[in-house]
């Protein structure tokens, strides 16, 4: 980290941070497994948002993704085929209790996207304030293809699905079937999520689920820009205005200070 952050953040085994001009960057850092994410990512994202939300040198965070192909591929499957029943119930409220943790922060927060942001990664991204997408981006809640027939249901469930029950549905279980339909409104948001389709950057700024896309070869630079404008303003102010909007509060009168 380019600042002296104290002992509140890390050490991190699965994200890197870097804190720069009150901006907090986030990489989720697994890039050779396309940044999936593991009971480990979920316990430093926690740690992280509980620091940061603290941190009165940071006015926003950046979350985004390490390696050139992927924001992040969702739930590792590693971790997906060794739980047990139990244990797969459990990882589902994880990821919605960590996700939630990340909505709620006091500070802004973009997820920056490149690459795949499928299934659990989009959730995670959907949990941001707003995301931002580079134009290689392929987006997708894409979990009820993993027990389509063919030719919809990947080569990686050939053998049979591992959260697919017996008996009963499975759906996205971090969010998604929540926070895609305020994103983009529920029909659009059934049309992706009975298809499984993915989606490219302009179709998903069409939609509504991004707010930007940037040239990749641009990504880092016009992200940071936009990071660091937000970051410039008071923190108290945008702390103020995160919780109008979001619970869709009036304010109706000023602060008598």
């Amino acid at each position: 980290m380019p600042v002296n952050a104290g002992d509140a953040y890390g050490p991190y085994e699965t994200v890197d941070l870097k804190i720069e001009e009150r901006v907090a960057w986030l990489t989720l850092n697994r890039p050779d497994k396309l940044n999936a994410l593991t009971p480990t990512t979920m316990g430093e994202l926690r740690s992280f948002f509980t620091a940061v939300d603290d941190d009165e040198d940071v006015c926003a965070v950046v979350l985004r993704g390490a390696g050139e192909r992927a924001f992040c591929a969702g739930m590792d499957l590693g971790w997906s085929e060794s739980l047990t029943r139990k244990e797969r119930i459990e990882q589902g409220r994880l990821g919605e209790k960590t996700f939630a943790m990340m909505e709620r922060l006091s500070l802004p927060v973009i997820a920056a996207v490149h690459g795949y942001a499928v299934g659990g990664g989009l959730e995670l991204a959907l949990a941001a304030d707003f995301i931002v997408a580079a134009d290689n981006a392929k987006m997708g809640l894409v979990e009820i293809t993993l027990s389509a027939r063919p030719p919809y249901r990947p080569k990686i469930t050939e053998d049979g699905d591992p959260d697919q029950p017996e008996f009963g549905g499975s759906a996205p279980g971090w969010g998604g079937v929540k926070r895609l339909p305020e994103r983009i409104g529920k029909a659009r948001a059934k049309q992706l999520l009975f298809t499984g389709a993915r989606i490219d950057a302009e179709r998903a700024l069409e939609l509504g689920l991004v707010n930007e896309v940037f040239p990749t070869e641009e990504f880092d630079k016009r992200v940071g820009e936009l990071a660091e404008r937000i970051a410039a303003m008071n923190r108290y102010n945008l702390r103020l205005v995160k919780e109008l909007v979001t619970y869709g509060y009036d304010w109706i009168e000023p602060h008598p200070s």
